[in-house]
């Protein structure tokens, strides 16, 4: 995760140093340069990080349901005064 999030960051600085520096000067940059720049390999997600997604996943679910549980009663509530 922390490869992936390294490498967008890399090609991010790379991308705008080719952009800045062919803006800057008379020449334009070479279009081998900003082919270059997005080199990102896909890493595989270990068991551990699915299983941290999938309970982060399923406390979302869970507060979700709970707020629109207490917004059903108060809307209840509200219609019997």
């Amino acid at each position: 995760m922390k490869k992936m999030t390294l490498g967008l960051a890399a090609a991010a600085v790379l991308g705008t140093l080719t952009f800045g520096i062919g803006a800057a000067s008379a020449a334009p940059a070479s279009p081998a340069g900003i082919q270059a720049a997005p080199m990102v390999e896909t890493v595989q997600m270990t068991r551990g990080e699915r299983r941290m997604m999938r309970h982060h996943r399923m406390h979302r679910h869970m507060m979700h349901r709970r707020h629109m549980m207490r917004h059903r009663m108060m809307h209840r509530h509200m219609h019997r005064m």
